[in-house]
């Protein structure tokens, strides 16, 4: 793999992402909800007499959780289903690049373009929230948006994967739109009920949630919050005391760096061999 074709592809993919209206008012809108959080903390912060970055980055965690795979599953999705169906990705490899450079070209322009809009928005915030009331856990807050964009990998990895598996725009963005649903509300009331019909113990709901990278980074991004270990309930729980806080954060990281590596790698495998016209 070539890197210089691999940066001019991915440099094209962040072209056509920014020229794209979906994402154009996707970022728009984290960036809004992130400065509206920012406000309602600060004035919270300020009749408690609470850290403003302490409370704006609690806020921000769940903006996260919602937001990011949202938007990193349907422009995921849309990466190589929309070429396929118009037949540019057909003209772009007659072009001389590999599958491989194209299908990381694609992966990480998608990628350096949610880092962007995640960091604007983050950092939009961040400076606010510091110019005008300063203190508290900076660090916490630097790490929830590292949290975001390791959560942006594994799902807009995700999301190529349903992108070279099902090809079509309508089947990619309604697939995308259901694991979204799955991921972020399904999976919990899932667990709970499977948890309450098969008289699951601890140790296997927990096994559950690691299959999740959004419970994955729920998970970290409370443990960088708070050291009550109540918040975490008994399955978080059970994980500290198995782990210990810093084991628990260590593999939930390396599982959510798997959850990207591992659909990217069975994406290729389907990309590498699929047939292009």
């Amino acid at each position: 793999m070539r890197l210089r074709t691999t940066s001019l592809v991915a440099a094209r993919e962040l072209r056509e992402a920014m020229r794209s209206r979906w994402f154009v008012l996707a970022a728009a809108c984290f960036l809004v909800l992130s400065l509206g959080l920012s406000m309602l903390g600060l004035a919270g912060a300020q009749r408690a007499g609470l850290a403003g970055f302490d409370r704006t980055t609690a806020s921000l965690l769940n903006l996260a959780l919602l937001f990011v795979p949202l938007v990193t599953l349907s422009l995921g999705g849309l990466g190589i289903a929309g070429e396929l169906e118009d037949g540019a990705l057909a003209m772009l490899l007659a072009q001389p690049v590999t599958r491989l450079e194209v299908y990381a070209g694609k992966y990480v322009g998608l990628l350096v373009t949610v880092s962007a809009a995640i960091c604007v928005g983050f950092g939009a915030t961040g400076v606010i929230v510091g110019w005008t009331v300063g203190g508290g856990n900076v660090r916490a807050f630097l790490g929830l948006v590292g949290l975001a964009l390791l959560l942006g990998a594994a799902t807009l990895a995700l999301g190529t994967l349903l992108s070279v598996a099902l090809r079509w725009r309508a089947r990619v963005i309604g697939a995308a739109f259901s694991v979204w649903l799955l991921l972020v509300y399904v999976s919990d009331l899932g667990t709970i009920g499977l948890a309450i019909a098969r008289n699951l113990g601890p140790a296997q709901v927990f096994i559950l949630a690691l299959l999740n990278p959004v419970q994955q980074a729920r998970v970290v991004g409370t443990l960088a919050l708070s050291d009550r270990l109540d918040v975490l309930g008994p399955v978080g729980i059970f994980g500290v005391e198995l782990f210990g806080t810093a084991g628990l954060v260590a593999l939930l990281v390396t599982l959510m760096v798997g959850a990207a590596v591992v659909p990217l790698a069975v994406g290729y495998a389907i990309f590498r061999r699929a047939v292009i016209t």
